[in-house]
């Protein structure tokens, strides 16, 4: 981070395995299964918790935008341009550093270095298709605040939370070609549950 010329603090992740009875219980696992099909794993809920305790700072601080950032990333050398870029030409509650293939408008924005700015469309009501990637992205007070009011209980990954368009009633952009990579250092968060659950029609 600093080498890219980044200011940011650390916010310490929760360690699902370590999560006392009264945290516990703002898990619904029987949901879980229902909502994403498959057991929500310890890890899933303590990234999930991670995520939505910052989405409670932002709000509580009164925060506008967080650019939040997984610790398992590399940032592309023109990070920093591209982030600001984008707050300053984009409305949208949140904007994806990092995603698969995602169905957008036609039109896009011209960022530096080549990059875009692609505008997202929300899927129908009842599709699966979602934007499974927490590992970046850049979400404004309103978009946290929404985020928290379908965040209990627990009941879903964070990605899902976030990625959920038709759920979470976003908007949403992104950043093409994605402006970092993700899998090159070890996480702190392990035991993710990222499994055959996970189809080609959701990451779409």
């Amino acid at each position: 981070m600093s080498s890219r010329a980044v200011d940011f603090v650390f916010f310490d992740a929760v360690d699902g395995k370590k999560l006392s009875e009264d945290e516990l219980k703002n898990v619904d696992f029987l949901m879980a299964r229902q909502f994403c099909g498959h057991d929500l794993s310890l890890g899933e809920v303590g990234c999930a918790m991670s995520h939505i305790r910052i989405y409670e700072m932002m709000v509580a601080k009164n925060i506008e935008h967080c650019v939040v950032l997984e610790d398992d990333i590399y940032l592309h050398s023109h990070f920093k341009a591209i982030v600001s870029k984008a707050m300053s030409a984009c409305q949208s509650d949140i904007i994806f550093l990092y995603h698969g293939k995602v169905k957008s408008w036609p039109w896009m924005k011209k960022m530096p270095e080549g990059y875009r700015l692609a505008k997202y469309i929300s899927p129908s009501r009842n599709s699966k298709r979602g934007i499974i990637s927490t590992a970046g992205y850049i979400l404004t007070l309103s978009g946290a605040k929404k985020l928290l009011s379908k965040a209990y209980p627990i009941r879903m990954p964070s990605d899902y939370l976030t990625g959920r368009l038709q759920l979470n009633g976003l908007t949403a952009s992104g950043v093409e070609p994605c402006c970092m990579d993700v899998g090159l250092f070890d996480t702190t968060i392990d035991d993710r549950n990222y499994g055959p659950h996970v189809t080609d029609d959701e990451v779409r």
